[in-house]
């Protein structure tokens, strides 16, 4: 491993840990989920993650290339991500909680014949929240599906605060091939626990009222910039969801728009809300955040919806 991270490069990007602040502002109904629901054992084991170097202050997948993205072929018949994952809590004590996270990604490879089994490898270069560090994460072997293809699963070990990484996945299949699987460059995001991760309202912003005239306001929320090819929106109703509405990116009232960057790793964004109606009973709306949006890659959706059951203003 100390030879392989000897030739490994950088990848501009920033990835980032939301903080969910403020109080709720107005007749809105609200759940919060606990932070930890428990802590489990894993019967897995897989080698652990090394650091291989600092990044610049950039968005993750805009314009950076890493070290396997560099020497090898982007082929996701030879290796991809097919949305699966799984984590634990670790480090968990009665007093702070858990302190860390261990993820496994699982990936699909297809083996070569002929493979030098010692120089065969699989694994992913990620960049996780609050940090400047790109890390290259080496798995473990599985199992053999039925069509031949491996199940790999990747170890990624971090931080509780950690919350969200994006990643390219990689494979050496052992002939002198290097193949990677980058989501057509725009990398795949993981969400650990829920999309809150990803997309949260910024409740020192929002300030939306059901009145006489029908509804007015601002919705802000918080983004995690995993790439700079984005969209949000918003799904609505006035009448508990016998029609439903829209409000899609553009700028000016009922469209979202960019508002300012939050450090290193955050977005603001908002829409100024102005809906003329009458009898309005309630305004019940959920915020979509869209990463893969251009480039034919997957689409990964992050939804702030109140744990499914929307957020709700009433006069």
């Amino acid at each position: 491993m100390a030879a392989l991270e000897r030739v490994l490069g950088q990848l501009d990007g920033r990835v980032v840990r939301l903080v969910r602040t403020g109080t709720l502002v107005g007749a809105m109904t609200m759940s919060v989920a606990p932070l930890f629901a428990g802590c489990i054992e894993s019967p897995v084991e897989s080698e652990e993650s090394e650091d291989v170097g600092e990044t610049q202050d950039a968005v993750i997948g805009n314009g950076g290339t890493d070290w396997a993205q560099q020497q090898g072929q982007r082929n996701p018949t030879m290796v991809s991500y097919y949305n699966e994952k799984w984590w634990y809590y670790t480090d968990c004590g009665s007093r702070f909680g858990c302190q860390g996270i261990d993820l496994f990604i699982k990936l699909r490879v297809k083996p070569v014949a002929g493979a030098n089994l010692d120089q065969k490898r699989v694994g992913v270069v990620y960049r996780a929240p609050g940090t400047n560090d790109l890390t290259t994460a080496t798995g473990t072997y599985f199992s053999t599906w039925g069509n031949g293809d491996e199940e790999w699963h990747v170890k990624v070990r971090l931080r509780s605060s950690q919350n969200i990484i994006a990643f390219n996945a990689w494979y050496q299949d052992g002939l002198g091939h290097t193949y990677f699987d980058d989501n057509s460059a725009e990398l795949h995001p993981v969400a650990i626990g829920s999309s809150t991760a990803a997309i949260s309202h910024m409740w020192q912003y929002t300030n939306v009222a059901v009145t006489a005239q029908g509804v007015q306001g601002t919705v802000s929320v918080r983004l995690a910039d995993i790439d700079f090819d984005k969209q949000v929106a918003m799904v609505w109703t006035t009448d508990n969801w016998q029609t439903t509405n829209w409000m899609n990116m553009g700028g000016g009232q009922n469209q979202w728009h960019w508002v300012e960057d939050q450090g290193n790793d955050y977005e603001r964004w908002e829409v100024d809300v102005n809906i003329a109606a009458s009898n309005v009973q309630s305004f019940q709306y959920a915020v979509v955040y869209r990463h893969g949006t251009v480039n034919g890659a997957a689409l990964y959706e992050f939804w702030d919806n109140n744990g499914g059951s929307n957020w709700i203003v009433v006069p």
